[in-house]
């Protein structure tokens, strides 16, 4: 993941904070923008939360795509469980800059895919205006008459 992938700037959170005993270990270090840092804070589920399907999302150990949706039209992350719902609130993954940002990455993706649309359709279109030269050209050896002029391309 990159700043840009993130829309912002990354830094390392630990997923259990260290003041929830915590550590330095590679499986507790994940990385996350720096608002998404600050908008979880300390926080680290307790009984009750779990209870509630509180708790942070981990990139790496949950499936991500079984409690968030992606709604192309909006934006907007949607919850799929509880806890897809609160992960989304606490992280404030609906904020307008990432809403916006996502909207544009969609953007973007489309045009993309125009402009390849549009270089077959141009490939194609040059070799049927090529075959139909030729064909002309026989015609008119056929016929007995001279080449027809080549047209600037």
């Amino acid at each position: 993941m990159t700043d840009v992938d993130a829309a912002g700037e990354l830094t390392v959170d630990h997923h259990r904070p260290i003041s929830s005993n915590g550590d330095d270990g590679d499986e507790n270090l994940v990385y996350c923008c720096s608002r998404c840092n600050l908008y979880k804070g300390d926080f680290f589920p307790n009984e009750e939360d779990e209870r509630r399907s509180r708790r942070v999302l981990h990139p790496l150990k949950d499936d991500l795509d079984a409690h968030l949706g992606y709604n192309e039209e909006t934006g907007e992350l949607e919850p799929l469980t509880g806890t897809g719902k609160f992960h989304i609130t606490l992280l404030h993954l609906n904020r307008p800059a990432l809403v916006a940002y996502r909207l544009r990455q969609r953007y973007f993706a489309l045009l993309a895919a125009r402009r390849e649309l549009l270089e077959v359709e141009n490939r194609q279109l040059r070799a049927t205006i090529s075959a139909q030269g030729q064909y002309l050209a026989l015609l008119h050896l056929w016929m007995g008459l001279s080449p027809p002029e080549e047209t600037a391309s």
